[in-house]
């Protein structure tokens, strides 16, 4: 019995070894995929599938450069005076360093030299990536053919901050559309400078200034009409403008020709020739000069840049008492500053820049910029501003409805061109 059992299992096995050999036999092989990463390391991957042969297969991706963002840029500034530039320097750079972590090398230059260098660029390669500027000068690029990046409303969702400055401003300067390629970064005023130790009951009116011209005989400070500072122009023409309308009402400029005709041009301009004569001889070639004869004693009262003038007294190179005040028929504004970012650039660059034009907008630098430089801010943030910074300049409130424009071109240049003869006491 036992040796049948064998025998059969024996026989089993013998049958069933054909039968298997006759079934299909599937493999099961690794197939091995080399992907290069976008960070530009080979990784494998292995798969496991079932097939009927061994499938060897490598994938190679075309990498994807990744471009980190730079952290350092360049910032030209063509609008500041040496105060703003202390400013930047001292004050400005430091932050965007400390809390963006964003190195920027700051650059003074002239409008035309940056205009040139701007037209030189090749097509994303500018290398100047900020720019700070006067007014003109943004439709004086755009008119040379320069592409500037749309910062309103364009960019207003990683410029928030730019909402809130007012969008006049943005839409035009100069009575030039700009169609938002830039963004305000202050508002610069020329405002009634004087000495309050010796003015008690300073005027509040250019009429009321003439008309106490005695009181104030040999103190009365004013810069030469042919001075290189904007001063040289703007005094006179803002005393002008109190006696004499020089735009019509659609605020076109009335031709210099036909002003002079008018016997209301004609007697201002007698009593601006006697202002002169009241004011403290020689008259100064510069500011500079006109602030020596502050701090001598010499000089009381002047209509000047409320901004350097404040700055200037805290620096000590004014009298601690110094205040500022308003004259109602109108103050002659200064140059406002805008912040432009050129077309030209480095794609990488703009939102860095972008980041930094924000930062610039934000309620902390701005209520900075005005506590301590005395600088109207670019943007409207009025209520956030203390209380204290009132009790030294005109609220906005009043000193916007006077903010004076020079809208007579032809006057201005008749002053620079006339003013040292017919003006300067011989």
């Amino acid at each position: 019995m036992r040796t049948k059992v064998l025998a059969v299992f024996v026989l089993l096995i013998a049958v069933s070894l054909p039968l298997a050999g006759c079934a299909p036999q599937k493999e099961i092989v690794k197939e091995t995929v080399i992907v290069e990463k976008p960070v530009e390391k080979v990784v494998k991957e292995t798969v496991v599938v079932t097939e009927e042969k061994v499938v060897e297969k490598v994938v190679t991706a075309t990498p994807v450069p990744v471009v980190a963002a730079p952290t350092e840029i360049t910032i030209v500034d063509t609008n500041s005076g040496a105060n703003f530039q202390w400013y930047w320097q001292q004050q400005v750079i430091p932050a965007i360093e400390a809390q963006l972590g964003i190195t920027a090398s700051y650059v003074v230059a002239k409008e035309a030299e940056l205009i040139e260098r701007m037209k030189a660029w090749e097509a994303g390669k500018g290398d100047a990536h900020l720019l700070f500027v006067k007014p003109g000068t943004i439709p004086k690029a755009l008119g040379e053919g320069l592409g500037l990046e749309t910062l309103y409303p364009d960019q207003k969702g990683v410029i928030p901050n730019i909402e809130k400055c007012p969008e006049a401003y943005l839409q035009t300067v100069l009575g030039t559309s700009i169609d938002g390629k830039g963004a305000l970064y202050w508002r610069s005023q020329y405002a009634l400078i004087y000495n309050s130790e010796y003015i008690k009951d300073p005027p509040t009116s250019w009429q009321e200034f003439y008309d106490r011209r005695e009181e104030w005989e040999g103190h009365i400070g004013i810069v030469r009409p042919d001075a290189k500072s904007g001063s040289s122009y703007r005094i006179p023409y803002s005393f002008l403008n109190a006696y004499v309308d020089m735009v019509d009402a659609d605020g076109k400029a009335v031709p210099l020709e036909d002003l002079q005709q008018t016997e209301g041009w004609q007697d201002a301009w007698a009593k601006l020739q006697e202002f002169y004569a009241y004011a403290k001889q020689p008259l100064p070639a510069e500011p500079p000069n006109m602030f020596e004869d502050f701090n001598a004693g010499d000089t009381w009262i002047s209509f000047y840049a409320m901004d350097y003038s404040l700055w200037s007294r805290h620096q000590g190179t004014m009298p601690p008492t110094i205040k500022s005040g308003f004259l109602s028929e109108g103050m002659a504004a200064g140059s406002d500053g805008y912040l432009i970012v050129p077309a030209g650039i480095p794609e990488e660059y703009k939102p860095v820049v972008y980041d930094v034009v924000n930062f610039l907008l934000s309620d902390d630098q701005q209520i900075r910029l005005i506590t301590t430089m005395w600088q109207y801010t670019g943007t409207d943030i009025w209520e956030q501003i203390p209380g204290v910074v009132w009790d030294t300049i005109p609220a906005w409130e009043n000193m916007e409805p006077a903010r004076l424009r020079i809208g007579n071109s032809e006057v201005k240049s008749y002053i620079r061109e006339f003013g040292a003869d017919e003006l300067v006491p011989k």
